[in-house]
């Protein structure tokens, strides 16, 4: 490493550093653990103060000499100008703090879950951090309903807001409570702290109801040119957002087609939807279902290892765990939480809602049928083993600190991986039951529709209605899952369309590394791709090919 290299990475030591004091949250997730007990600051102060910190981290970036570094740094220096333009974005044009009431929520609660879920150390020593926490809770909702500016904000991202403070009170008032009574010496400071957590959220829903709601009518969609910016900036892709929205509605009719073509072969007569419908009766028991995912989640390992997909790093682990009641509401069957980057213990956690005993048996029923069995082993590769808890313990092995934080820039690679991985299981043999490959299809389907109303709603004024009925008709979602999807669309641009795209752009790079490394082994080439970490496509290409 040469003397300009050097120079750069002890840059980007002093912009994290100073990022991460700023942002604590961000600090635990990544594994950095000296801010455990602190949520981060939203004083007009405070967010002129990371704005100057980001402007001087990018004229610094800018303004070095790159003529000289190799490939690994030239990487890393497009990952971290990038990732700083990407955080001042969210600043300006976004004003993220003006107009996201929820974003103040997810910080209090999502600040005091990290710490309960994540096994990094002593129990008491994390039951410490989070008391810490849940005093800073009324002080992060005070300075949310400062900056907040009712007429900018969206009228569907405040009904999100109050939704989850209102199911997510329960963190506070239930379940912290409960486990605090395994510190005694910290309960009584726990308690009095969660409490008062607790009334903050109540007195902040409220504050929502009665001085936002009224007055909210700001346009979630950010236009076309932002999007394109990020399109072009963020994920390193060469496209419009008028082909983006042709390429989505070519692949949404073209799995169309090929589910009709499978359903035929299947059962004739039968839709890809009806034989899909009875897949749903063929689940789990209530009382077998986290094993049923315990099982599939060692399957999947074990054929990984058994067909030399990847290598698995050692000492990686993933541990499936029923979904905490106050997040049962906006998970509804299972999701992935990746150890930190920095965290010596590689552990994921996954997810995995069970059925609730006092649910009627109509409804403990309905929920059981998004278990089944033709999806069951899709969701859990995804998720898991090779998808994202394999990709993600690699990628956190990586050497520096800019390829560690590359899945926060972009989210291209870490879902098109994933979604690659499906297709590859059923190559493989995996997905073995006749309706599996139908069931993949339906997902790849769903997929296609995110593209088509992620460009819709932020570059073609869809409305939220519009989306909703489209994912109903077109994909088969329930209307409940499809408006919740709708509302994450709203709140994430680019972030949908990056599943099947990525999967896409990853395949794209497989056919030109076949043709560089023709004797390479499916192991040889994933062990490739994944030792570069979370990168976008083209910069992947731009490390591994020289493109």
């Amino acid at each position: 490493m040469n003397q300009k290299e050097t120079a750069f990475y002890s840059a980007v030591d002093t912009f994290v550093s100073q990022m991460l004091t700023e942002a604590p949250v961000a600090a635990t997730q990544l594994g950095d653990h000296r801010f455990d007990h602190r949520l981060g600051e939203h004083s007009v102060d405070a967010l002129r103060r990371q704005e100057t910190q980001f402007r001087q981290a990018l004229r610094e970036l800018d303004a070095m000499d790159t003529s000289t570094f190799g490939p690994d740094t030239a990487v890393d220096h497009t990952v971290v100008v990038r990732l700083v333009r990407s955080f001042l974005r969210e600043i300006e044009p976004l004003r993220t703090h003006e107009r996201s009431p929820g974003t103040y929520v997810d910080e209090c609660l999502g600040g005091v879950f990290l710490i309960l879920v994540r096994d990094f150390a002593p129990f008491p020593v994390r039951m410490k951090a989070v008391l810490g926490r849940l005093r800073e809770v009324p002080r992060v909702l005070a300075e949310a309903k400062k900056n907040l500016v009712p007429e900018s904000v969206p009228p569907a991202w405040a009904e999100i807001a109050i939704e989850s403070a209102t199911q997510g009170r329960q963190l506070f008032t239930i379940l912290v409570p409960l486990l605090a009574l395994r510190t005694p010496w910290l309960f009584p400071q726990v308690a009095v702290a969660a409490r008062r957590a607790a009334a903050a959220v109540d007195d902040y829903t409220r504050f929502l109801r009665s001085n936002i709601v009224p007055h909210a009518r700001g346009d979630f969609a950010i236009g076309q040119a932002l999007f394109e910016e990020m399109l072009h900036d963020q994920h390193l892709l060469d496209i419009s957002a008028d082909d983006l929205l042709a390429t989505g509605q070519r692949l949404f009719d073209e799995t169309q087609r090929s589910m009709d073509e499978l359903a035929l072969r299947l059962a004739p007569g039968k839709t890809p939807r009806d034989i899909l419908d009875e897949a749903k009766a063929r689940h789990p028991e209530p009382r077998d279902l986290l094993e049923t995912y315990r099982r599939e989640v060692a399957r999947t390992r074990a054929f990984v290892i058994d067909h030399g997909i990847a290598s698995i790093p050692e000492g990686e682990s993933l541990r499936v765990e029923p979904t905490p009641g106050y997040l049962r509401g906006v998970l509804p069957y299972a999701a992935y939480m990746p150890p930190g980057p920095l965290d010596a213990k590689q552990e994921g956690i996954f997810l995995v809602t069970p059925v609730s005993p006092r649910a009627s048996a109509q409804a403990r029923e309905a929920k059981l049928r998004g278990h089944n069995y033709a999806k069951l082993p899709i969701t859990t590769l995804h998720e898991g083993y090779p998808g994202h808890h394999l990709q993600l313990v690699r990628a956190n092995r990586t050497a520096t600190l800019p390829r560690k934080l590359a899945s926060a820039l972009s989210s291209l690679f870490v879902e098109g991986w994933a979604f690659y991985c499906e297709e590859l299981m059923e190559q493989l043999g995996y997905l073995s039951d006749p309706v599996q490959p139908l069931a993949r299809r339906k997902d790849q389907l769903w997929r296609a529709a995110r593209i088509v109303l992620d460009v819709s709603l932020h570059t073609r004024g869809m409305t939220i209605d519009e989306a909703v009925a489209f994912l109903v008709d077109r994909v088969g979602l329930e209307p409940a899952d499809a408006l919740a999807e709708v509302r994450r669309y709203t709140q994430s641009p680019t972030q949908p369309m990056s599943y099947l795209i990525g999967k896409l752009e990853i395949l794209k790079f497989i056919d030109a590394y076949k043709a560089r490394h023709p004797a390479a082994s499916m192991r040889e080439m994933h062990d490739a791709i994944l030792a570069c970490g979370s990168l976008p496509p083209k910069l992947l290409a731009q490390r591994l090919l020289g493109d």
